[in-house]
């Protein structure tokens, strides 16, 4: 076989062997039909959209997520320096410092429960201390304003952690939980 020969044979087997794209196109104009390229980009242009607010609200919820955990924690931190005589402004600077700036004051409950010595003022050793976090997460990472463009509500979730520990001194002034 002469070089013309086999250089027209590699040529060919490269077409047979490409994309099915370019064969489907050619078998397409082959039978007199319209190619249909566009097609698949029409179908992209409608099903992007919705995959993109899929995963934003996937990364939405697992931010949600994340806030809960820090949120327990921090509640958690709180009851521990309670325990230990903090005052309740104390136990509040402290939970929202433990927060990183996720909560403020008005989320943040500190009571205490009466213990073994049912009766007698609430404060004493023995005694709980608990601190309840009222949030309410929405929905923002850009999730919440592209639900909105397809009329759904932007969700929120509420979260209400709590944590408690017992008293091992005597907190005079107690106000105890309802």
């Amino acid at each position: 076989m002469n070089r013309q020969g086999f250089g027209r044979v590699i040529g060919h087997a490269a077409t047979l062997s490409g994309p099915r794209r370019v064969l489907g196109a050619v078998r397409n104009r082959m039978a007199g039909r319209p190619p249909e390229g566009g097609q698949a980009l029409i179908e992209l242009a409608f099903v992007l959209p919705i995959l993109f607010v899929f995963l934003l609200v996937l990364v939405d919820f697992g931010i949600a997520l994340d806030h809960r955990q820090v949120i327990q924690h921090a509640a958690r931190e709180g009851a521990r320096k309670g325990a230990v005589g903090w005052s309740t402004s104390q136990i509040e600077t402290e939970v929202i410092n433990q927060a990183g700036g996720v909560l403020d004051a008005s989320e943040i409950d500190v009571c205490y429960t009466d213990g073994p010595d049912a009766g007698v003022a609430v404060g004493n050793v023995g005694d709980n201390v608990r601190v309840s976090i009222n949030y309410n997460y929405e929905f923002s990472a850009g999730s919440g304003e592209l639900l909105s463009v397809f009329a759904v509500p932007v969700p929120s979730i509420d979260m209400t952690p709590h944590a408690e520990a017992r008293l091992e001194t005597t907190i005079p002034g107690a106000t105890a939980c309802p």
